[in-house]
């Protein structure tokens, strides 16, 4: 468990991490489709997971909060797992090309327009977006759920 901290303090910093977590998704992917990924579905969440908290402050304003580190941990592992995952070379994807994701660009740039003796399974990399999202999303929410009161003694 963390130390006590105040629940306005706890939302502060969790909007801070809010909009520090997208500016970097959208920095890191800078394309079309992971912009259009990243605000239809994390957008909308992050602003879910905020209005709970604004709600949660209403309830419990003058008293202190614990969280758990398991979770919180868990949750930066998958927000890792999206930005290594996330498409970031989409040249020609209108025309149905696929994109890269910002691993592959990073790590070698042999061959990388034919998939040609490539040194990883690539499809593993370009399936793992989605799945990362769903999880870092369900983590968040654990993360949230999981806040313990502690009473003003």
């Amino acid at each position: 468990m963390s130390q006590a901290i105040s629940v306005r303090n706890f939302t502060a910093l969790f909007t801070g991490y809010v909009i520090v977590s997208l500016a970097v998704y959208f920095t890191a992917s800078f394309t079309i489709p992971a912009w259009l990924i990243y605000f239809f579905f994390l957008v909308l969440f992050y602003l879910i997971c905020i209005l709970y908290l604004f709600n949660f402050n209403l309830k419990h304003y003058q008293e202190s909060l614990r969280y758990r580190r398991l979770s919180l941990f868990l949750s930066l592992v998958f927000q890792l797992l999206i930005i290594l995952a996330s498409p970031i070379s989409c040249y020609g994807w209108n025309q149905g090309k696929a994109c890269y994701s910002f691993i592959q660009t990073h790590s070698t740039t042999d061959n990388l327009a034919t998939f040609q003796t490539t040194p990883l399974p690539w499809w593993i990399v370009d399936s793992m977006l989605f799945p990362a999202l769903i999880l870092h999303a369900t983590s968040v929410a654990i993360f949230l759920k999981m806040i313990r009161i502690e009473k003003p003694q």
